[in-house]
């Protein structure tokens, strides 16, 4: 098989990268500071793919002289290998004595069990690297996993390709290639592949195999590229759409599920809506579209979704009475980042709860509801937090918390000393009552009666002599 043109034709140099120039040069300029020996902060690369975020990543490597070392999602990228494999690499020299680029590639893409702790440890990494460090991803907005990488990282959002640009380099290989081609049709080919020079490539390489000119009637025979979009392009093609098909356009585009999408919209309603009744109409359909998810919770019944689909979109969209134009700031959901945020706190309250309820027999949710207020004034008395903790081998968090302070504190020190020198005494007790057990207790061989030396000498009866004859 011949190979794949994204490979043939990938650049060899920084000039000729196409698209998105502005990054390229601030990532020049990036480069060179490190150079200088000045650590810099950790770039992300985030857009929509095939827009070249990998591809001047290692161009970049190139042009410094850097070493590459390279993690994908194809890696399986848990916590003990990233800091193993990864964080070995931004600590050490290359081979050759040089600087070494760390790149992480589609990082939004680390997935539950698969990659447990992959956040933390990548986290930990681009903050403590030696050396310099490039993360991409798709999308960085509506994914929690991505916020410590927001703070952490200078953001570079990788813009689509112009149509014409991907046209006249199109023009360009197709001509080093001698094949033929009608040039609106390449100008066609250019527009439907939405941004995305990578399949610009392989759709004219297709094209090319039949060994014809390339026209405009080829090029209709693929079809348009139908490209997921971010949900900020989402939102504002939902709320100013004036169809109930433009919606729907929109909304199968999103790469979010229905649940995210209800709390998006839920979120920036305010935003958009503010002129008469519009904010109120707007959230009344929206309320008929929770009580549709209420009852696909409750029933299990998932045919109810059309019609919270609908409601949440189209039906918020289109009862506006007016028009609304311009830009407007779209916000994440607060409820999820409060969630997000507060996921630490939620987790100290159940495992509290889980303590306290197996030894009161009751279940971990009655006692976050009702018991733990009652702790917290229980724990006010020095002696009571110091019995408490020691019964319930407490944390210094879980100590913290019922005290109302932070872990870092002298008062929690005291306390989770004193409860640890506590249950350390308990123990020490135990084993001494224990011991004691132990030796009261008689051997076996001593509760069965000995035999006297007669009884010792005397013979045993032969079995015959213990039956009785009946004949």
């Amino acid at each position: 098989m011949s190979e794949l043109w994204p490979d043939k034709f990938f650049p060899k140099d920084l000039s000729q990268f196409i698209g998105n120039s502005d990054i390229v040069e601030n990532t020049k300029k990036w480069g060179e500071q490190w150079e200088k020996g000045k650590i810099g902060k950790p770039l992300l690369f985030f857009g929509a793919t095939g827009v070249g975020k990998t591809c001047l990543a290692t161009l970049l490597a190139k042009y410094f002289g850097w070493q590459i070392f390279e993690m994908n999602a194809s890696d399986t990228r848990t916590k003990d290998i990233i800091e193993r494999v990864a964080g070995a690499a931004s600590q050490g020299s290359s081979l050759l004595g040089g600087r070494r680029l760390i790149f992480l590639d589609e990082v939004d893409g680390l997935q539950g069990n698969a990659d447990r702790g992959g956040v933390a440890a990548i986290n930990k990494i681009i903050k403590q690297s030696k050396h310099p460090v490039i993360l991409t991803a798709n999308k960085i907005y509506g994914n929690q996993k991505m916020l410590p990488f927001r703070s952490s990282c200078e953001l570079m959002q990788f813009k689509k390709i112009n149509y014409l640009s991907i046209a006249k380099k199109l023009r360009e290989l197709l001509e080093s290639e001698k094949i033929e081609f009608n040039p609106e049709a390449i100008k066609q080919l250019a527009q439907n592949c939405a941004g995305d020079f990578r399949s610009a490539l392989l759709d004219a390489q297709t094209l090319s195999l039949s060994g014809k000119k390339i026209d405009i009637e080829m090029v209709e025979s693929l079809g348009y590229r139908e490209r997921q979009q971010d949900i900020f392009k989402t939102l504002g093609q939902i709320f100013k759409a004036d169809s109930v098909e433009k919606i729907r356009a929109a909304r199968f585009k999103a790469d979010i599920d229905s649940e995210m999408l209800f709390r998006w919209v839920e979120e920036n309603i305010p935003r958009h809506f503010t002129e008469g009744n519009d904010m109120a109409n707007a959230f009344e359909r929206l309320s008929r579209a929770d009580i549709f998810n209420g009852r696909i919770r409750r029933r299990q019944h998932y045919g109810f979704l059309r019609y919270s689909s609908e409601l949440m979109t189209s039906g918020v969209a289109l009862s506006r009475e007016h028009e609304y134009g311009g830009w407007i700031q779209y916000q994440f959901p607060g409820l999820i980042r409060k969630l997000g945020s507060s996921k630490g706190l939620r987790n100290l309250k159940k495992n509290l709860g889980l303590k306290v309820g197996k030894l009161v027999h009751s279940s971990s949710h009655e006692v976050m509801a009702r018991d733990l207020p009652f702790l917290q004034l229980v724990f006010k008395k020095k002696e009571n937090a110091i019995a408490l903790s020691a019964g319930l081998d407490l944390d210094e968090n879980e100590i913290a918390f019922l005290l109302g302070t932070k872990p870092t504190t002298k008062k929690v020190k005291t306390v989770f000393d004193a409860a640890q020198g506590l249950r350390a005494k308990h123990l020490i007790q135990k084993r001494k009552e224990f011991s004691r057990l132990e030796v009261s207790i008689q051997p076996v061989e001593d509760l069965v009666p000995k035999e006297s030396p007669e009884q010792a000498a005397k013979p045993e009866r032969e079995e015959g002599q213990s039956q009785t004859r009946l004949f």
